[in-house]
């Protein structure tokens, strides 16, 4: 094939393809340029101004387009679009992605390393690049939740001996890491050893605990929120990777004040299937970027050849001569929506319809049986406490997860409600303008945790759901016990999904039959039923500017302030439990 490439360029041979007459992106030197792109087989051969001694077998015009590289993801998660490989691939090459770095740790929380090779076994033979990573800190915070898979220094050697293994998923254990304790080394040092891609998670770092965690050999953070968090981590070598949700005018203009550049990359970590299919995928990540006023050029270097050196990609990631031919055609640089998408130099999407055939992934049978829940009732969903057997009213001062409604972060927040009593020495918590939650491990244990949610309004029902980083236990959020046990119940009867509960009836019930994470539907299928989902959540009164990543991030034990796990409410940065009720004080009863 190679002496194939060089006949092409000197005329000896056809090219099997030639786009002509396009504004040809230059990654390596910030140039644009009127050009002509040859491929043969699933390489460019050729970058430049064609002669008549050249020719091709098929030829495009390109029509003064831009020919981007395909983009790439340097982390992301799959299982976040709720669909299987297949589909979640059709839906983001329209969108110009063409290779995606994928952290299976959803899937493996739910079923170990079946779960990440049914994954793998699920990408095969796709026109999209699926990279997989081992992932890494099962469960994400040790001790303080529970999925139903353990990763030590020794299953992570059993993970990266699958064929097939990319590099070290992310380590988000970062307090484990920066405290030098041994479980989360031994992992570590199990990719170290192999000379793996060393994936990371250092939201709260900073100062001498970043360089302990930057020591291990972790070069990467996707969880950078400020632009001087941006800085300190360029200065110590990191490959930063900036998330949508992490973009600001301020993180916009530190990387273009970056002396070097090359270190950065935008990704999009997780892109639930609306986002997904309304906004785009990285795509969506660069426009964004670009209108808080990055550079174009900068940008698409940060989705592109930035994205193929973490990754080790050397034949990738660039529109010229020996890199694999994964090209996007685009109108608008600042809009890059392509109108045509070659993957390994063949054509497979152009204006709006794909040109072949994408096998089905097909997925194990263990996959449709991993919900093992007992049917609860009301009482597990209500917030008691003991009081004196002549108890008739009285407070409480309990711990809050306040919620601003826009992003995925939260604080603790302290407030007193009204106590009512419940039974002999028993009183319940009043949480009427609240939102409840609880958090029910789903893998055995009869164990769950409660908390209370302010900040997003109350919810005139419930929902309930399987999907909730990272161990995927079952949530459920509400306004009153009654509803939140229809609604668990009926995930539970269903083996897992979503679904909305109203004055005691089930609204909406998307099933999830695949761990519990994902579904055959098509994309326009499955957007359909998440939007009727999503439009009942609103008019039952919930706020939130993204309510599926709120319902899916409040059980994500690194992710600050608090959370709730199905141990209980979580102090992530100390990594302690806080009660639910703090204080009660009874109203002292005058006697007549």
């Amino acid at each position: 094939m190679i002496e194939k490439r060089i006949r092409a360029i000197l005329g000896q041979a056809p090219f099997d393809y030639a786009i002509r007459n396009v504004r040809v992106v230059n990654v390596f030197n910030n140039e644009i340029k009127l050009q002509d792109i040859g491929i043969v087989g699933d390489r460019i051969a050729y970058v430049g101004t064609m002669g008549e001694h050249q020719s091709a077998l098929q030829e495009i015009d390109g029509q003064e387009r831009y020919a981007l590289p395909g983009f790439i993801d340097a982390h992301m998660h799959l299982e976040s679009s709720m669909m299987t490989p297949s589909n979640f691939a059709k839906s983001v090459i329209a969108c110009g992605t063409t290779t995606v770095a994928a952290d299976p740790h959803e899937i493996a929380n739910v079923m170990g390393r079946d779960g990440v090779q049914a994954l793998m076994d699920g990408s095969k033979g796709l026109p999209l690049n699926v990279l997989i990573f081992a992932p890494s800190t099962i469960p994400s915070l040790p001790g303080f939740e529970d999925s139903n898979y353990e990763v030590d220094g020794a299953e992570m050697n059993r993970l990266l001996n699958l064929s097939g293994i990319h590099g070290l998923g992310e380590v988000m254990d970062f307090n484990g890491v920066a405290a030098a304790e041994p479980n989360i080394l031994r992992i570590i040092e199990a990719g170290a050893e192999r000379g793996c891609i060393l994936d990371g998670h250092a939201s709260m770092l900073t100062g001498d605990r970043l360089q302990a965690f930057r020591a291990t050999g972790i070069d990467s953070d996707h969880t950078t929120p400020t632009a001087e968090k941006l800085k300190e981590e360029l200065a110590l070598g990191f490959n930063v990777q900036i998330q949508e949700i992490m973009l600001s005018e301020a993180m916009v203009q530190a990387i273009n004040e970056a002396p070097v550049q090359n270190r950065i990359c935008l990704v999009t970590d997780d892109v639930p299937l609306t986002r997904l299919m309304y906004d785009g995928h990285l795509n969506h990540v660069v426009e964004k970027a670009i209108e808080l006023g990055l550079d174009p050029l900068t940008a698409i270097r940060c989705a592109t050849i930035n994205a193929a050196d973490r990754l080790r990609l050397n034949d990738t990631g660039a529109v010229c001569p020996g890199r694999k031919a994964d090209i996007q055609l685009v109108r608008e640089l600042e809009h890059p929506k392509p109108d045509m998408v070659f993957c390994g130099g063949v054509p497979v999407y152009e204006n709006g319809a794909f040109l072949v055939e994408f096998p089905a992934s097909q997925m194990p049978e263990a996959m449709y049986h991993t919900m093992n829940r007992k049917p609860m009732g009301e009482e597990d969903f209500r917030i008691t406490c003991d009081v004196s057997d002549t108890f008739q009213g009285g407070k409480a001062r309990v711990n809050m997860i306040y919620q601003d409604g826009v992003g995925v972060r939260t604080k603790r927040k302290e407030a007193w409600l009204p106590l009512q009593p419940l039974a002999s020495g028993k009183a319940k918590v009043n949480t009427d303008g609240h939102l409840l939650m609880a958090v029910c491990n789903r893998y055995g244990k009869e164990q769950y945790g409660l908390g209370l949610v302010d900040g997003v309004g109350s919810l005139n029902g419930a929902v309930a759901l399987t999907y909730g980083h990272d161990c995927h236990n079952l949530t459920v959020y509400g306004s009153n016990p009654a509803d939140m046990t229809v609604a668990a119940n009926a995930i539970i009867q269903a083996g897992g999904g979503i679904c909305a509960v109203e004055q005691g009836q089930v609204i909406n019930l998307i099933a999830l039959p695949l761990a519990g994470l994902l579904c055959e539907d098509s994309a326009d299928v499955l957007l359909n039923k998440l939007d009727d989902f999503l439009n009942n959540v609103e008019r039952m009164g919930f706020r939130h500017a993204r309510p599926l990543s709120f319902f899916t991030t409040m059980p994500l034990a690194v992710s600050p302030e608090i959370k709730c796990t199905d141990k209980g409410l979580l102090d992530v940065a100390n990594k302690t439990f806080l009660p639910v009720i703090e204080e009660i004080i009874e109203e002292i009863q005058e006697e007549i």
